[in-house]
């Protein structure tokens, strides 16, 4: 079974991987350059750079909490606004992880008004995976 997880990349910038890793500074799940294979031999090329940051939560952590706990890990909504703001992403995203396709119960969720709010100061998008 998929663990809950939740992620935020920056995908589309000219700075190198590396550097906007140490912007943010937490290490990366994944971080790739134009052009090149997130995995050496599988896939195709990336046709923007990207470097995402990723954390795992447990079953019962709510949307709210797994949004709130991934952007403090990254320094912050105002961290990560000015690091947005010297990288110039073409996209910014937020994606929740929620493996509930074959699970017993099918679960709400909410994210409250002072986390829309900062999702709405960092200015990104937010995505859902339903496994």
């Amino acid at each position: 079974m998929h663990s809950r997880s939740a992620s935020l990349t920056f995908r589309g910038f000219g700075e190198a991987p590396e550097t906007v890793e140490r912007l943010v500074g937490v290490k990366a799940a994944f971080r790739g350059a134009k052009g090149a294979h997130l995995k050496p031999g599988v896939g195709s090329p990336l046709i923007r750079s990207a470097v995402g940051f990723a954390l795992e939560f447990a079953p019962q952590t709510s949307l709210n909490d797994m949004v709130v706990s991934l952007l403090e890990h990254l320094g912050g909504v105002e961290h990560l606004c000015k690091v947005r703001e010297d990288v110039l992403p073409e996209y910014f995203e937020l994606d929740l992880v929620l493996p509930v396709k074959r699970s017993d119960e099918q679960e709400g969720g909410f994210i409250a008004p002072t986390t829309l709010d900062a999702m709405c100061k960092l200015k990104i998008s937010l995505s859902f995976q339903f496994l």
